[in-house]
C-alpha cells in the first residue's frame, strides 16, 4: 500500500522535472554549457598572528591545465608570512576536477618526492575543519590538505567521495544540475601546502604552529571559497 502511495508522487516529480528541463532547453540553447567562474586569488589573505611578506603565482612542476612546465598558471598562488623570525610558506592550488589524493598533489606541485613522506606521514582531524597531514622532510615541517567547498578538508579519495555523497548527491543540487546550472558533484578542491623550517625545534612543536595557522587560514577561506 505504501509503495502505491509513493508511486504517483514520484511520477509527478519525474514528469515535472522532465517538463522543466525540456522547457529550459527550448528557451536557452546554451543549457549544459555551464561556464565555470574564474578563480581569483587575493594578494593578501589575513592570517591571525602573521604578517604577509609576499604573494606570487605558483609555479607548477607539470603541464597541468595546458600550461608549459615551469610557467605560472592562474589556478595557483604562493604566500609567505612572517612571525618574529619564523617564515611560513603557503602554496595553494585550485583544482576543478579533483580526487583529493595528496600523493598526486605532491607529485604535481611540490618539490618533495612523494615516497619520502610516507615514513613520517601523520594524519589528524579537527572538528569543523577536517583531515590534514603533517610530516617532516629534512629540516622542514609540512601540513597538506584538500579544502572541500562543503564538509571540511580531506586527504584521501574515499574521504573526498564520502563528502560528495553527503553534501552533493543528498543535497538540493539535483534541480540546478538538471537545468545545467551546477554539476551534480562538486569536485573542486583548494589544495593547501604549509611549511616552516624546524630551526632545531621538535616536529611536535612545529606541527602545533602549522595547525594553529591552518585553522585560522581555513576559517577565512571557507567563507571565501571560490564560486562555482
Amino acid at each position: 500500500m505504501k509503495l502505491k502511495q509513493l508511486h504517483i508522487p514520484l511520477l509527478i516529480f519525474v514528469f515535472a522535472s522532465t517538463t522543466l528541463v525540456l522547457g529550459k532547453l527550448l528557451i536557452d540553447p546554451n543549457i549544459g554549457k555551464r561556464q565555470l567562474t574564474p578563480v581569483v586569488f587575493p594578494q593578501n589573505v589575513p592570517l591571525n598572528g602573521w604578517q604577509l611578506q609576499s604573494s606570487e603565482p605558483l609555479i607548477s612542476k607539470t603541464a597541468e591545465y595546458g600550461q608549459t612546465i615551469g610557467k605560472p598558471f592562474d589556478k595557483g598562488k604562493q604566500y609567505r608570512y612572517s612571525q618574529n623570525n619564523l617564515l611560513l610558506d603557503i602554496q595553494m592550488v585550485y583544482e576543478i576536477e579533483s580526487h583529493s589524493a595528496y600523493q598526486q598533489f605532491l607529485s604535481n606541485y611540490s618539490p618533495l618526492p612523494t615516497s619520502s613522506n610516507e615514513q613520517f606521514f601523520v594524519a589528524r582531524q579537527q572538528p569543523q575543519v577536517g583531515t590534514y597531514s603533517l610530516y617532516v622532510v629534512k629540516d622542514r615541517a609540512y601540513l597538506t590538505t584538500c579544502m572541500n567547498s562543503r564538509g571540511g578538508s580531506t586527504l584521501t579519495r574515499q574521504e573526498f567521495n564520502d563528502n560528495r555523497t553527503r553534501y552533493d548527491l543528498l543535497s538540493n543540487r539535483t534541480i540546478p544540475w538538471l537545468l545545467g546550472q551546477l554539476s551534480l558533484r562538486d569536485t573542486r578542491c583548494l589544495w593547501n601546502h604549509f611549511s616552516i623550517p624546524l630551526n632545531k625545534s621538535s616536529p611536535q612543536a612545529a606541527y602545533a604552529i602549522l595547525e594553529k595557522a591552518w585553522i585560522s587560514w581555513y576559517q577565512w577561506w571557507i567563507l571565501n571559497y571560490p564560486q562555482e
